[in-house]
This record gives C-alpha cells, sequence and structure tokens, in this order.
C-alpha cells in the first residue's frame, strides 16, 4: 500500500519539475533574444530608425511567440515601436512593470487585459548603454504559456495550471478555471523547489505537487484525485479485506494468490515508473541538445545581421560612387558579388531560423506545394551525406503527381528524416559500396499524392514492424536512435490528413510510403 502511494506521489512530483524547467527555459529564452537584441543595437540605440528596424527582424523572427516590442529610454518615454497599437511615444514612467525592470534588470509581468482586450504577458529588460539605461519590452502571446502548462497527462483527473501571488489563474484550467479567475484553493507555501500535499476541492480528495516559476512569483500546480491516483492500492486492499472474509481452508491458498496479484501488480507499476523516469531522461537530453542548437543558431545570427546591414550600407555607398563618378566597366561584376552575398546571407538566416523553430509546437501553416519541384530540393539536403557513404540517390519523380496542400517545414522534417534513416539502413547492410536510396512519387487510382522513400538496406525485423512508429522505441543498432523520428513523422502526416506506412523484408530493404490529398 505504502509503495504504490509512494509511486503515486513520485509521477506528480516528477511531472511539476518537470513541466516547470520548460516554462523556466521558455521564459530564459525570451529573456535571451531582447537581450541579444539589446546588444546588436548597441551604440546606435539613440538611432529609432535602425532601432525600429531591428524590432522588426525580430518581431517577424519570433512572429508565432511576440505580438508587439518597443524600446523605452530612461526617463519612460517608448521612442521604438512595431505593434497593431497606437504606443509610439508612450510614457511608462509610472508603470510598475517599468520600475521593476529598471530595479532588477528584468521582469516578466502577470496575464493581463490592457488595451488589447486579450490575455497577454509582458518579458523586459533593461541594459546600461553609454551614459543612459534603456529597457526593452516584449508582449507575448499566451498561448505558448498556456501550451506548455496544458502538457501534463496523468490520467483522467490529472492536470496543470499556473497561478500568482494572488492565487489568481494565469493560465486556464482544464476541469473549470479561466485565466484572470481566483483559484480559490488556499495553498500552503512553498517549500523548496518542489513539494507535495493533499486536500479537498468540491468534497472531491485530490494529492497536489507544486514548483517556483517567474522569480517566486508564481506557482505551477499539478493535482489528480487521490482516488484515480491510489486506485492501485484501493484494489489491493480490497482484495486483502475478501480474503479475511474468506477463512477456512481456503484462508492460505488465497493468501498465496493475492500476494503474488500484489506483487505483480507492483512490479508492473514500478516498471511503468522507471520506464517514464528513462523517458524523461532521455527528453531532458534532447531538450539540452535543442537548446545547443539554439545557442548556436544565435551566435551565428549576430555576425548575419551585421553583414546584412554593411551590405545595405554597400549598396548605398556604390550607388553614391555610381551617380557621383559614372557607371565602373566593374559594376556589373560588382552588383552580381553584392546581389549573391545577399542570397547567402539570407540562405544562412533561414537555416537558423528553421533550427530555432525545429520542435516548437505550432499550427501546421498550410500551403500548395508543387511535388515535383519540391521533392527533390528537400533530397539534395541530404545529397552530400549520402555521397560521402557512397550511396546513390535515385529520384522517380512522375510529373503527373498533383500538387498537396500541407507545410513546407513539416513536410521536409519527415522526408528528410526518412532519408537519414535510409542511408543509416544501407550503410549498415552494405557499408560503403552497392547501396541505393530511391525517392519517387506518383499519382494514385482515387488522385492522391503518393511518395515512397525506398532502399536496398538492412530492412525491419518482423516482429518489430507493428511497433516502428511507437514512441521511443528504436531498432538501431545498439540503440543509438532516440526512438523519436518515426512517431514524429506518423503524427506530422496524420495532422496533414495523410498516411504513413512501412513495408520492409529483411536484408532487403525497407520502403515508406506518404499518401497525401492531391489538389488540382
Amino acid at each position: 500500500m505504502k509503495s504504490t502511494e509512494r509511486l503515486a506521489l513520485s509521477a506528480i512530483r516528477l511531472a511539476a519539475a518537470d513541466h516547470g524547467d520548460m516554462v523556466t527555459y521558455f521564459l530564459d529564452e525570451r529573456r535571451g533574444d531582447l537581450m541579444e537584441s539589446m546588444d546588436l543595437i548597441g551604440k546606435g540605440i539613440e538611432d529609432t530608425a535602425k532601432a525600429r528596424m531591428m524590432l522588426v527582424e525580430l518581431r517577424s523572427f519570433r512572429r508565432e511567440m511576440y505580438s508587439d516590442l518597443g524600446l523605452i529610454d530612461q526617463d519612460g518615454n517608448q521612442v521604438a515601436y512595431v505593434g497593431d497599437f497606437p504606443l509610439e511615444n508612450k510614457n511608462y514612467r509610472d508603470s510598475e512593470w517599468y520600475r521593476k525592470t529598471l530595479e532588477t534588470g528584468y521582469n516578466v509581468s502577470d496575464i493581463y487585459l490592457g488595451l488589447r482586450g486579450v490575455p497577454h504577458l509582458n518579458v523586459s529588460v533593461a541594459k546600461a548603454i553609454g551614459d543612459r539605461r534603456w529597457v526593452l519590452r516584449a508582449t507575448l502571446r499566451p498561448g505558448a504559456l498556456r501550451r506548455l502548462a496544458e502538457k501534463v497527462n496523468i490520467g483522467d483527473s490529472g492536470e496543470a495550471y499556473i497561478i500568482n501571488s494572488d492565487n489568481r489563474l494565469q493560465t486556464s484550467r482544464r476541469s473549470g478555471g479561466d485565466i484572470f479567475e481566483s483559484d480559490g484553493y488556499s495553498y500552503p507555501p512553498q517549500s523548496g523547489r518542489v513539494m507535495t500535499f493533499s486536500g479537498t476541492v468540491n468534497g472531491e480528495e485530490y494529492i497536489f505537487a507544486s514548483t517556483s516559476l517567474n522569480s517566486d512569483r508564481w506557482r505551477l500546480i499539478v493535482r489528480q484525485k487521490r482516488a484515480e491516483a491510489f486506485s492501485p492500492s484501493s484494489s489491493a486492499l480490497y482484495l486483502i479485506l475478501a480474503i479475511l472474509v474468506c477463512g477456512g481452508s481456503v484462508l492460505v491458498l488465497l493468501a498465496v494468490f493475492a500476494s503474488n496479484r500484489v506483487y505483480d501488480m507492483l512490479t508492473r507499476q514500478a516498471d511503468t515508473v522507471c520506464a517514464l523516469e528513462a523517458q524523461f531522461i532521455r527528453a531532458a537530453k534532447l531538450a539540452e541538445l535543442g537548446e545547443m542548437s539554439a545557442g548556436f543558431a544565435h551566435e551565428i545570427n549576430n555576425p548575419l545581421q551585421i553583414m546584412k546591414s554593411d551590405l545595405a550600407l554597400l549598396e548605398i555607398l556604390l550607388q553614391e560612387e555610381m551617380d557621383k563618378y559614372g557607371e565602373s566597366p566593374n559594376y556589373s561584376e560588382i552588383e552580381e558579388i553584392n546581389r549573391q552575398l545577399k542570397i547567402q546571407i539570407d540562405r544562412c538566416a533561414g537555416i537558423t531560423r528553421e533550427i530555432l523553430n525545429f520542435g516548437r509546437p505550432r499550427k501546421p501553416e498550410l500551403e500548395r506545394i508543387n511535388l515535383v519541384e519540391y521533392l527533390p530540393k528537400v533530397a539534395n539536403l541530404v545529397e552530400k551525406k549520402a555521397e560521402l557513404e557512397g550511396i546513390r540517390l535515385i529520384f522517380d519523380v512522375d510529373k503527373r503527381t498533383p500538387a498537396v496542400m500541407a507545410d513546407q517545414g513539416l513536410l521536409q522534417q519527415v522526408m528528410v528524416n526518412l532519408l537519414n534513416n535510409a542511408i543509416h539502413a544501407v550503410v549498415e547492410e552494405h557499408g560503403s559500396e552497392g547501396g541505393e536510396v530511391v525517392v519517387a512519387s506518383s499519382v494514385t487510382a482515387d488522385g492522391n499524392a503518393l511518395v515512397k522513400v525506398a532502399d536496398n538496406g538492412i530492412g525491419i525485423h518482423a516482429e518489430d514492424m507493428e511497433r516502428v512508429f511507437i514512441p521511443f522505441y528504436s531498432t538501431k543498432k545498439n540503440r543509438n536512435g532516440t526512438g523519436l523520428g518515426l512517431s514524429v513523422c506518423h503524427s506530422i502526416i496524420d495532422t496533414l490528413g495523410g498516411r504513413l506506412s512501412v513495408e520492409s523484408e529483411r536484408h532487403k530493404g525497407a520502403a515508406f510510403s506518404i499518401v497525401l490529398p492531391g489538389i488540382k
């Protein structure tokens, strides 16, 4: 009994710690965005036109995250603003968030309505540049914070939500309760990083876990009905009571049977919790890798922005020289070099943007995609890798393949993952000679688009075929894979209204087929 209760409390405590870390990382990343923008503006911060251009760049780069941005001087005047409201030159000198930002250098507000009439929150940073202090403020869309809390999934009654110091909800609650509403429950003071406790809500017993967020101004609460959390314990108790009632000659037999049942139940539950903890550890490693990638992307972005600004200045200087001295014989060549530099800088910026956006939950942005042109471009992303491994990359794209409505980034993620898996399987079977990967497309009998990625690699065991799309299940040698790639691909294709399937024979290869609704 005590063991199963400890396991239930451990699961809810682990959920609170993990999702608390996710929210903290999300807020720290927003702070990093704003500080990097302040560093880029630098001593030219007095130039409001330049400052506003940097804000436009940041907003377009993080459009799914920021609704508006503003640069505020030490007198509280908003000297540069990018957004949908008439807030240029607004003074924030008497605003509480502005004073806190100047005092501490960083502030995250509670969610409020303001001029917009919709829930939102602000993240702001302060930095001394020259002999003055400046504040950069961003308005966040609340959906991203809400999604982080709603990811908790513990049974039917388990849920997570964020409250502020006044016990007002900062995210909606699945069982009832909208943003801004008072929670109504009297929580004990936070003790330690994560704490667990129990209580009664509307006559129902709950177990709780909580952790502090936003410099102790918020708390993430995870709760679950006690009856559901401890149901294995209750089942064991009822079984033992039945044994006591039976008595007589069957008492020993029932006791042995019940003990075995309880032991098996506890063993299975312990195994489940251990597997869950292992998955959390693996997910944490992936998050660290993503954080490193995001850091690299940010570092690359800084010189790219400087190069982009210098190229714009170079264009102006070239035009001035041409107006002054006339067109030089080398002007067209210089102009072509300048154009190519812009193309390559934009390409690098696009790559860093994809790194930063990768894995972030977002609604698919559907657009018409011509697969005849799109598939070779995507396959070219792994062409060099295939060439280095001695693999022949073959295209068999039928020009009659219909266009589809899909998200280019998500579809690219699926194709690159399937191609990388194919390359890995071919190398395992053939080494550096004799490997082939085929990218083919055609039209089905009912007018849909069929895309295939086939290889002559190691293939998949028959017993693994039913489990290849299960999260954290990997068929790769020595379990070098994360077990997430095919699961994510299956989820993406399902979201796009299509189907992902696989056919394979051991030591002869595998073929993954994607069917997407075709359009004219």
